[in-house]
């Protein structure tokens, strides 16, 4: 079954940092993992702004094998516009990214 990222980069309101968090990892994640049947996800924090101008300081990283991820990804809008998923307010969606990716080739690892 084929592999994908979903790859979405946040940023939270000005202070509204702890209502973000709290939501994210323990209403938001494990809400989109359970209902889809994701693999897994995690969040990571930015430590140091290599290239670009992207200001999101927050990536999550979510795990999918699918046969049909539009299906996925469709039923997550519903699930996000009938609110069976949880929405929270303190999120900057004026600079959220969120993309989809799949695997392109093999994965790279130390020789020896």
């Amino acid at each position: 079954m084929p592999r994908y990222k979903l790859i979405v980069l946040t940023t939270p309101l000005p202070g509204r940092e702890a209502e973000y968090h709290d939501w994210y990892d323990n209403t938001h994640l494990p809400e989109l993992v359970n209902a889809f049947g994701m693999e897994g996800a995690q969040r990571y924090a930015l430590v140091a702004r290599l290239t670009g101008s992207d200001t999101n300081p927050y990536l999550a990283i979510y795990d999918i094998e699918s046969d049909d991820p539009a299906a996925l990804l469709g039923a997550i809008g519903k699930g996000m516009a009938s609110g069976d998923l949880t929405p929270s307010d303190a999120q900057d969606m004026a600079t959220c990214y969120t993309a989809l990716f799949t695997e392109r080739g093999e994965r790279v690892v130390p020789a020896g």
